[in-house]
Order: structure tokens, then C-alpha cells, then sequence
């Protein structure tokens, strides 16, 4: 076989993270710079902040923070030997806090690149942390290197520019200043449905556009509780994704890899409009490694998966990482029969089945080990009132039996009439559906509660709330009701986006259970004589385009009651109910970010508590 002295080996790493997970980040970190110096790697991209994890919060006002990340970073040195590795962490200069990346090479630190526009909207509040990159270059006094924004690096007789996360989508990004052979990207970007796309178009673009390779490095798994990471990993050349990464992966990071000759590199760069770059920063000179000439990919171009695969594998994954990562012993879902609950419990089955076979049994061990040799379980549990119908109990059995999970039926309304009879006797009159009708359904959710937890917290599971973000949006849910649990994981996702779901599911996964339960009429059964969700609310199409109208897209009540006029009343119901159920939305369990409509209070929708929108 022909082999080639002139072949530049360009990777880029997705990596599993925990914030504040010093050794076990380091640990992953280092699995994944020793596999690819096995594979003859020259130059590696790893993921925004891996060294300390994204998520932080306000631990990054500690000092500490930045400390435990350089002693870190000192840690990794030595694993750089003679490739050029770029890492995220938060550092320190001068007591100000920068999000940086470092750029390592044969033990030593060359230079940090700092992040100068730091995102602020949704789920983004790098500001509160960190500051954006100054003007001037400064020195990092520990180190001697310099730091500062679109460094210009020098490896061999290419430039190498490093970028992170949100400066690349700016008009006056470090890929601007100057002339560049390899771009490497470091990011934190959460998963949103459908926005790999834009993930991908702006790395092939890039690498159009500039003339240069362009290696995108993205977290994996669900880092911190909320924000899931699908690990979208990518190597883009002449405006084509050439390389990426397995999505959603299970693993502790997936690598890649692509290979380009040095005169392929040169000669693309000579196309560009931009001038050579100034005082560079000199990496050291590495051995140059033979490859045989016809290799060039690691893996295959990336895979399309529609917006309902997506977000299975997003919600699955995430579920999978907050149990081991909790330390919980398997999931409990209060199973009614209907959508919500329904999506829940496969999902939750769907992880744990992913998981197990996906990883090498010594890794999902590893993950398990608490857990004592016994495998995590779904449990489900119907509990039934007077108001609870065949159907619905019928859907919910099938169900279970389909997702092959255990299935329990509870009566409880001797329960619900005991604590009728309490209040009955303090008001000296019998309850009634006319005058005390939301009371007595909010009487019947609240009372599913103690059991449930109380299998949660004997079996050491974690209690599934099966709120949808619909609901939310409307406070359709009872406070220490049906809104009770650990965990949200569908609270992101707006009912008529669900039920679209559930119907692509059921033939994705062949459940024919699920597709029944999509089709039926979605009902609480708290009161006598039939109930509609969509009644008692409106139809939750219309609701979604509100909330989106009113929340994402910032227009005024007015507006909406001039755009749907005919529909008035069921607008002001609308902005009624969202104006007083700001206080469950603060109360709701952690929630999922799936997509650009997130009305986590947490994150990205914070409104009063009290205010007078009218």
C-alpha cells in the first residue's frame, strides 16, 4: 500500500461532562486524548468548559472553581505530547473570570483563547459569570502565555484559529481576522429539535467560507439536570460535513477524525480574501507520521433523523443520565391512561433498554454500581376514583404490557370520600360538583400523591411528573398533585407536538397502544358525566400558537386580540390563566430543554408572579 509523509490528521471530541466533576471529567477527557494518539491524531478539538462542565451556576463566582479547573488543566500537560490538543475551561486572569480554551502541545500551555460574546437569551446567562475578552491580549500570569480574543496559532507552516461556541455566530468572529488552515471550534450547544441543521450549515459554510478545515466539538449527555447536549460532532471541509460524531451516544464521548494533505490545506487557504495572520503564536514542531494515502474519514457523513427521533433520543438519553447520575433505582410513573403519562413511561423504558444495550456492560455497570447487581425498573401504577372509566384503566394495562413494565391497579376512593367527609363535617354541609367542583377534582389528584411517593422514596426511584408545557402554560395541573415528582421530562413539549409524537412512535416502535391513547380524547377524569382537557381549556393547537405568540415572539395581549378576534374569549381565557399560573410554573419539577419554547421560570421564561397583563 501507497503510503503519504504530506497527510494532516484533524479530530474533534464529544465529551460526557458533570459540573464540578474534577477527576471524572479529567478521567474522560484523557480516555479520549489517548485514543486519539493511537490513532496518529495531530490536532484535537474538545468541547466548551469540558475541564469543569458547563452548567456551574453561580459556583463560578467562587474562586475556587477557576483553581480546581488549572490544577486540572495541569493534569492533562502531560497526555498533550506531540499533538496540539485544544480544552474549555473558566479562567482566571488578574481576578477577572474569562470562558477560555487552552491550546497545549508537548506538556505546556501556548496560549488561551478567550470568549468575547458571551450568549444572554434563553437558557444562556454567561454574562453573570464571565467577562467578555478585552481588546488587548493579556499574559496568563501562571503560565506566561498569552490570552486573548482570535489568537492567531501557528502549527508547522499552518494557522490554526480557535473559536468558541457563540463567537462563531457573529459577523466579526475570530475566523474573520485572518487568513486560516484549521479552525477548531469548542461548544456547549444544547439539543432543540431540528437544530442540528443549523449546527451543520453553519460548520460546512464555515469551512466555505474561510477556506479551511473546520472541526466542531460539542458536549454529550445530560451534564446538569435541565439542558441536554447530543453531541453533534463535526469535521466540515470545501463547504461538506466529512466527518461526525454518533448523536445521542450513551458513551463517555465519541472521537473523530478526518485527513487532508498539506498541499490540499495550503491550497485552499491561498483562496482567501483575508491577509496572513500577525505575530502568530508558534506551537512546537511535531513528528510527522506516515498514514496510509487512502485513508480519509472516521466515521461516516452525519445521519438524518427527523424531529420525533430526535426528540426520543434526546428525552431517553436524558433520562438514562439523570437516573445513575442521582443515584436512583428506577422510575415510577402514576400511569392514567392518557398521553402524558403514556409518554412518560415508555420513554423512561426506552432509556434503560437503550442504555443496556448500547454500552459495554462494564461501563453500564460501572454507571450502576450503586445499584448492587439489580437492574433498574419502570414502574407503573393506575389508581382509580369513581370518575376513572374502563377505557382509560384498559388503555394504560395495554400499554404496560406492550413496554413490557410492571402494572399495578390502586382504588383510592375511599381515600378521596374520607377526606370529603373531614371537610364536610368543618363546613356543616355535604360537597357538591356545583359549588365545589375544582376543589373536589384537585381533592382526587392530591390524593394519588402519598402512595406514589411513597413507592418512590421505599424502592429509591425517581417519581416521573407527567405535566406536558401546555399545561404549564395554563396552570392546568393541581399544586401537590399531578404536578408532583422528581423529574419533568415532557414538560417541554407542547401537547399537539405529543400527540404528533405519540402517533410517529407507535409505528416507529410498533405499539399499537400508543396510538389509541394518541387518539383518544385527552381527559383528567376528576368530575362526573365526561370531561375534556380541551373544554374545560381550548384546543391545544390554538394554545401552543399562543404561547408562542405571547412568550417566544413577544407580542402584546392586544395584538392578539386584534389577530384573532374572532376567537376573543378564548384568548382572554388564555391570558387569564397564563397571568395567574406563573407561581406553579416556579414549582414545577426540573424540566427538559427540547426546543426554542421553554417556559422553565428557571431558565428561559422568568415573568412576576404578580403582575396585570390584561
Amino acid at each position: 500500500m501507497a503510503f503519504s509523509s504530506s497527510i494532516v490528521r484533524i479530530g474533534a471530541a464529544s465529551l460526557r461532562t458533570t459540573p464540578l466533576d474534577w477527576e471524572g471529567n479529567r478521567q474522560r477527557l484523557t480516555a479520549l486524548i489517548q485514543e486519539a494518539h493511537r490513532q496518529g491524531i495531530d490536532v484535537l478539538v474538545c468541547p466548551e468548559l469540558g475541564i469543569s462542565g458547563y452548567e456551574c451556576g453561580d459556583f463560578f463566582w467562587h474562586p475556587w472553581v477557576a483553581e480546581a479547573a488549572w490544577d486540572s488543566l495541569q493534569e492533562l500537560l502531560p497526555a498533550s505530547d506531540e499533538m496540539v490538543i485544544v480544552v474549555g475551561l473558566p479562567l482566571s486572569v488578574h481576578g477577572t473570570l474569562y470562558n477560555a480554551a487552552a491550546v497545549l502541545s508537548k506538556g505546556r500551555v501556548w496560549g488561551f483563547s478567550l470568549k468575547r460574546h458571551l450568549p444572554k437569551e434563553g437558557v444562556f446567562y454567561e454574562p453573570r459569570w464571565f467577562a467578555p475578552a478585552p481588546k488587548r491580549r493579556l499574559i496568563e500570569p501562571k503560565s506566561g502565555a498569552p490570552a486573548g480574543y482570535a489568537l492567531p496559532f501557528q502549527w508547522r507552516d499552518f494557522c490554526v484559529t480557535v473559536e468558541i461556541c457563540e463567537d462563531a455566530w457573529q459577523a466579526r468572529r475570530p475566523l474573520a481576522y485572518h487568513r486560516t488552515h484549521i479552525a477548531l471550534s469548542l461548544n456547549a450547544s444544547p439539543f432543540e429539535m431540528e437544530k442540528t441543521q443549523r449546527r451543520q450549515r453553519l460548520v460546512a459554510e464555515s469551512s466555505y467560507r474561510y477556506k479551511c478545515v473546520y472541526a466542531y466539538a460539542n458536549l454529550l449527555g445530560n451534564e446538569a439536570g435541565k439542558l441536554l447536549y447530543d453531541g453533534d460532532t463535526l469535521i466540515a471541509w470545501n463547504g461538506i460535513i466529512v466527518a461526525s460524531a454518533k448523536r445521542f451516544s450513551y458513551d463517555d464521548g465519541e472521537l473523530i477524525w478526518a485527513d487532508f494533505t498539506e498541499e490540499a490545506l495550503h491550497a485552499a487557504a491561498k483562496r482567501s480574501s483575508l491577509p496572513p495572520p500577525r505575530n502568530p503564536i508558534r506551537l512546537p514542531e511535531a513528528h510527522r507520521k506516515n498514514f496510509p494515502a487512502s485513508r480519509s474519514l472516521s466515521s461516516r457523513p452525519s445521519e438524518s433523523m427527523n424531529r420525533w427521533a430526535e426528540l426520543t433520543e434526546a428525552i431517553a438519553m436524558g433520562l438514562w443520565d439523570y437516573l445513575w447520575k442521582s443515584r436512583s433505582r428506577g422510575f415510577v410513573v402514576s400511569l392514567s391512561g392518557g398521553l402524558d403519562s403514556a409518554a412518560c413511561a415508555f420513554l423512561a423504558k426506552y432509556a434503560l433498554r437503550r442504555a443496556k444495550e448500547t454500552l459495554p456492560s462494564s461501563v453500564y455497570w460501572q454507571r450502576l454500581a450503586y445499584m448492587d447487581g439489580v437492574e433498574p425498573q419502570v414502574y407503573a401504577f393506575y389508581q382509580a376514583t369513581a370518575q376513572s372509566s374502563l377505557d382509560t384503566y384498559e388503555r394504560a394495562q395495554a400499554l404496560a404490557q406492550a413496554i413490557g413494565i410492571p402494572f399495578h391497579r390502586w382504588e383510592i376512593q375511599d381515600i378521596v370520600e374520607a377526606y370529603e367527609s373531614l371537610v364536610e363535617g368543618w363546613l356543616g354541609r355535604s360537597l357538591s360538583w356545583h359549588e365545589d367542583d375544582i376543589a373536589r377534582q384537585n381533592l382526587q389528584a392530591r390524593v394519588r400523591v402519598p402512595g406514589i411517593w411513597m413507592v418512590a422514596n421505599v424502592l429509591g426511584a425517581l417519581l416521573l411528573t407527567t405535566s406536558n408545557r401546555s399545561e404549564l402554560a395554563v396552570g392546568y395541573s393541581t399544586m401537590d398533585g399531578d404536578s408532583s415528582g422528581g423529574l419533568a421530562p415532557i414538560a417541554g413539549v407542547a401537547k399537539a407536538d405529543l400527540k404528533e409524537w405519540a402517533l410517529w412512535a407507535s409505528e416507529a416502535f410498533d405499539l399499537p397502544p400508543l396510538r389509541t391513547i394518541a387518539l383518544a380524547t385527552p381527559t383528567a377524569e376528576l368530575r362526573p358525566g365526561g370531561q375534556s382537557d380541551e373544554e374545560d381549556l381550548i384546543p391545544y393547537p390554538f394554545l401552543n400558537d399562543l404561547e408562542i405568540h405571547l412568550v417566544r415572539e413577544n407580542l402584546s395581549p392586544s395584538y392578539l386580540y386584534d389577530r384573532f378576534s374572532e376567537y376573543r374569549a378564548s384568548v382572554e381565557k388564555f391570558i387569564r390563566l397564563f397571568r395567574i399560573s406563573q407561581w406553579k410554573r416556579e414549582r414545577t419539577a426540573p424540566s427538559f430543554h427540547v426546543d426554542a419554547h421553554d417556559l422553565d421560570p428557571r431558565s428561559a421564561a422568568r415573568f412576576p408572579i404578580l403582575h396585570a397583563l390584561r
